[in-house]
């Protein structure tokens, strides 16, 4: 039976996770190694100046639960440490899509994916759409979760079965909020810039000074990730390498140091 880790960056009360776990339960051996509490926005983070604490681990609900109080790509590495012979790491059902490379490089649900390609394990980041006030929740708000479940098991049984294709080693799933008898898997390339962030200035009680990020939605571009997801209401695949310096990169470089 194949082995498939299960870890995310909103913590072991997720929505997402839980039906995700559910449905990944039934058809293998499944370990989930997660963060205790919500880590979103930590990207590939690792916990490397104080020790890692495991704050629960337990065999329940048909596979093996670890919870510690590390970052998500620190899940990557204790599951390794913990379990042998992982086949796929799995990192989500994310609330909040994860389109567009400003996502991609922020998200600690990607940089488990993340973690997981550089130690040689072939990796899934999922993502659902959700509003803005769910973003950071601890809980998510994933609504019917069973096709966005299905579409990510299905998925993940081919990669499992055939690997990933040659090349690639992350793919970043993206649901939209809704999924409709309508919505199509399309295979995209991410988004360059999915919001303009601005920089807020306020006060606190005490009459000091202090700053908060605003996130300005930008139009998507035609035929990117965002766009699929966002606008077209479709569901986004896209490919991930690790290997993204070829051979035109550095022979550009080199003629630019010689100039």
């Amino acid at each position: 039976m194949y082995k498939v880790c299960l870890t995310n960056d909103d913590g072991p009360r997720s929505e997402g996770l839980l039906k995700l776990a559910e449905a990944f339960s039934k058809t293998v051996e499944l370990i989930v190694v997660v963060p205790d509490a919500q880590r979103s926005a930590t990207g590939k983070s690792l916990t490397l100046k104080r020790p890692i604490r495991i704050t629960e681990k337990h065999e329940k609900n048909g596979y093996k639960f670890v919870s510690h109080d590390g970052a998500p790509a620190d899940s990557v590495i204790l599951a390794q440490a913990f379990y042998d012979d992982i086949d796929l790491l799995i990192s989500g059902i994310n609330s909040g899509a994860n389109v567009g490379y400003q996502s991609i490089l922020t998200s600690g649900t990607v940089g488990a994916a993340f973690e997981a390609a550089i130690r040689g394990l072939p990796a899934i980041a999922v993502s659902r759409e959700a509003s803005p006030s769910d973003w950071f929740e601890a809980t998510g708000s994933n609504g019917d979760c069973e096709k966005a479940c299905k579409i990510t098991v299905d998925l993940a049984m081919k990669i499992l079965e055939r690997g990933l294709p040659q090349k690639i080693d992350i793919l970043n799933l993206n649901f939209p909020e809704k999924i409709t008898e309508q919505s199509k898997l399309v295979v995209t390339r991410p988004a360059k810039v999915r919001m303009h962030n601005e920089v807020e200035k306020r006060t606190d009680p005490n009459g000091r000074p202090y700053y908060w990020y605003l996130g300005i939605e930008r139009t998507p571009q035609p035929k990117s990730d965002a766009y699929e997801v966002l606008v077209n209401n479709n569901v986004s695949l896209s490919p991930v390498t690790l290997d993204w310096i070829g051979d035109d990169e550095i022979r550009i470089l080199e003629d630019f140091i010689k100039d």
